[in-house]
């Protein structure tokens, strides 16, 4: 592995693994070790097993002379189980300037798709899962830290697990406090434009139960998609009423509401005994951000009320807020500087939530873009690749400027 591969190869290497939610991510994790050279960085893997027991590793790394501070690496770590190895597990994590965080997985690729893990570069552009999003930016990432100069700077790389499904790695990464950084630069798609503020994501079910019965005498039965229908279009008044409280930064400038999916009936002369349908919504920041679920709660209440015959449960699976990080911040000028692009707003969820929870001033950032992810057109410019490891250095080296 050598330090003069340009950043379209390594891409087209990451491009190579794949790497699926629904599989382990240590091929990726161990491909990105290999940039991280043991005499420079320091790190540690957290290692955790999903729901269906496959086995999920965040990473941090930061550069040895962060050692003092308290983030063993592994070589030195002492047995699992050791006293020694639990104080220190414990001790203060290191304070850096700048955290450059990236998820590891991807999103599913269809079968009939050869070049989703063939990549090829064609026109100035790289193909295939996940090139922007978001192994493009790890890529970058990688390009940037085997710059010796670089893994001197007051840095780390945090690599993560499932964001694709839930951000569970970066949750895990929160809960457990393995970094405090000042800065945070998030991984994503955004045409190098510095984002400040970005919409969460939550999704609810809803599941209303009837009474199967010979559609001939639909009396004798209830029908749980009739039922559902009247829900659907209180959820679509609830959608009007989130429109009225505006957030300029976002186009739309609200909270969105959809409902994805719906499922019912086993036949069409049955009168349906079951209806379900998933409800999701992406409120922006500083609002509540289950101030939907509540008011579905509240309406299915209210329809109970009037019809006691109607059965129906609402379940939240996954209640994420946005992020918001002051336009006027070092970090956002030092971006819009770098890359000559003007901060921005984007509609969808990212890991940007709980590095503000950590503490840390946070933008997304990133190569490539969105609207061509999680499709066969999935695609990164070269230009943006090059242009945003070279906006890697020059931010790791001018926030540094504050830890001499």
């Amino acid at each position: 592995m050598g330090d003069s591969a340009s950043v379209t190869e390594i891409l087209l290497d990451l491009i190579a693994i794949p790497s699926v939610s629904s599989a382990s991510n240590r091929a990726m994790i161990d491909y990105a070790r290999q940039w991280l050279t043991p005499n420079r960085w320091a790190i540690r893997t957290f290692p955790y097993a999903d729901p269906n027991g496959i086995e999920k590793i965040n990473l941090v790394a930061v550069p040895r002379r962060f050692l003092q501070h308290g983030l063993p690496d592994e070589a030195s770590a002492s047995p699992a189980g050791d006293s020694v190895a639990k104080r220190s597990q414990e001790a203060d994590v290191p304070i850096v300037e700048l955290a450059l965080v990236c998820h590891t997985d991807t999103v599913p690729y269809p079968d009939d798709w050869p070049e989703a893990v063939h990549p090829k570069v064609m026109n100035g552009r790289v193909y295939g899962r996940g090139a922007c999003d978001v192994k493009g930016f790890l890529a970058c990432i990688l390009a940037a830290v085997a710059d010796p100069e670089v893994s001197e700077q007051s840095l780390a790389v945090v690599l993560t697990a499932d964001e694709e499904i839930g951000c569970v790695g970066a949750k895990r990464l929160l809960g457990e406090k393995r970094f405090h950084a000042r800065n945070a630069v998030v991984g994503e798609p955004t045409q190098l434009h510095p984002v400040v503020a970005g919409k969460g994501y939550a999704l609810g079910e809803i599941v209303v139960r009837g009474k199967a019965a010979h559609s001939a005498f639909p009396q004798a039965g209830r029908s749980a998609i009739l039922d559902a229908a009247t829900l659907i279009d209180s959820i679509r008044n609830i959608g009007l009423r989130a429109a009225t409280e505006r957030h300029e930064r976002f186009d739309p400038p609200f909270t969105t509401v959809n409902i994805g999916t719906i499922s019912g009936g086993t036949a069409k002369n049955v009168v349906p005994a079951e209806c379900r349908f998933l409800v999701e919504w992406r409120p922006v920041p500083g609002q509540n951000e289950r101030w939907i679920a509540d008011l579905i709660g509240e309406e299915l209440a209210r329809a109970q009320g009037e019809d006691p015959g109607l059965q129906a449960t609402f379940q939240p699976i996954r209640i994420d807020a946005g992020f918001e990080t002051d336009p006027q911040s070092k970090l956002v000028g030092e971006l819009e500087g770098l890359s000559g692009n003007a901060a921005m707003a984007v509609a969808f969820g990212t890991e940007a939530p709980y590095l503000k929870k950590l503490g840390a001033e946070t933008v997304v950032f990133g190569p490539g873009d969105m609207k061509t992810a999680h499709s066969v057109e999935e695609n990164v410019p070269v230009e943006e690749l090059e242009r945003c490891v070279e906006i890697l250095k020059g931010l790791a080296y001018s926030l540094a400027k504050n830890d001499k």
